[in-house]
């Protein structure tokens, strides 16, 4: 079993890590011009107060970067601080601690081997790159769902009311925006994300690496989401995203309560690709560790189709300018 913190304290990396050559990080990166977005200036009744501009904003990064980071979005600071310092709490445990909470046990794989600590950095195929992270993967939708055994209690109360907050964000705000600016109900997407649909939590350590010039924390992806709500801490960046062909570091948020939100593959699917995915993946660094934490907002598999009104070209072009 190979596990990140078994080879952070090193001098160096093992192969199983080190990337193929065009897949290496440059030692620098433009900075993403991220737009932060007041989601309280969203809803359709704050036009005369900035709404429209906010929109206008909002549009713009759905449609290009694919990515924008949310302010005034109504997640509680305590949650998020609490959130924020339980994730640290629990990837600070001795190995032997955090693998009380893992699926893999004693070489056996059980039946949701996807939940728990470690995840699929347990199990890749030989010929694989690792990702210089180690993680910790929950359902927490349908609560009846949880596997509260993989649940530390030192954090089940907090990552719960993080749920319930950051849930109230993408379906009260952030789905309804973005329905409006492609001309439909406020409920548009937000009915693809009941019944069936899922929701995972995923906490990630990114320990210092001595090699990053060869290492990544997480490779190139899109996430196969509605959307994904992303909080990280500032002690170090490491999150890029790419826009053509370019990669760009994304600034630590200047306020430590904002969030990032990431559009999924299911949302560009939706909407006949106007909205556009996000092309992500995460750098290491050799000073500092890093923490985050990750809501994955998983739509029902039959909902996932080009909405009807934009697959003609005179559709399109009328949602995209309203």
């Amino acid at each position: 079993m190979l596990l990140v913190q078994e080879n952070a304290a090193g001098v160096d990396v093992p192969d199983g890590y080190v990337m193929k050559p065009e897949d290496r990080p440059s030692a620098e990166a433009p900075v993403a011009q991220i737009p932060v977005i007041d989601v309280g200036l969203l809803s359709g009744e704050r036009k005369a107060d900035g709404g429209d501009e906010e929109a206008a904003k909002l549009r713009s990064a759905l449609e290009s970067w694919g990515i924008f980071m949310v302010s005034n979005h109504g997640v509680e600071p305590c949650v998020i601080d609490g959130m924020c310092s339980a994730s640290r709490e629990f990837f600070q445990r001795p190995l032997e601690e955090k693998m009380k909470y893992s699926q893999a046990k004693d070489g056996e794989k059980y039946e949701d081997f996807h939940q728990g600590y470690g995840s699929k950095e347990l199990k890749l195929e030989h010929k694989s790159t690792r990702d210089w992270v180690d993680r910790m993967f929950l359902q927490v939708e349908p609560q009846e769902h949880r596997q509260l055994h993989l649940w530390p209690e030192s954090f089940r109360d907090i990552l719960h009311e993080f749920f319930v907050q950051q849930s109230s964000l993408v379906n009260k705000s952030l789905l309804p925006a973005m329905a409006r600016l492609l001309g439909f109900d406020d409920d548009f997407f937000g009915e693809k994300l009941r019944g069936r649909a899922l929701t995972f939590a995923r906490l990630s350590h990114y320990p210092s690496c001595p090699r990053p010039d060869l290492v990544l924390g997480v490779k190139s992806h899109t996430d196969a989401t509605i959307v994904t709500v992303l909080m990280v801490d500032n002690n170090a960046s490491g999150l890029q995203v790419q826009k053509d062909d370019v990669w760009y570091d994304v600034p630590c948020p200047t306020d430590p309560h904002a969030l990032l939100i990431f559009v999924g593959d299911n949302t560009e699917v939706i909407s006949n690709g106007v909205f556009k995915a996000s092309v992500h993946r995460v750098v290491t660094n050799a000073q500092n560790e890093r923490t985050s934490v990750a809501m994955f907002y998983v739509p029902i598999p039959e909902e996932v189709a080009p909405a009807d009104d934009l697959v003609n070209d005179s559709s399109l072009d009328g949602a995209t300018k309203q």
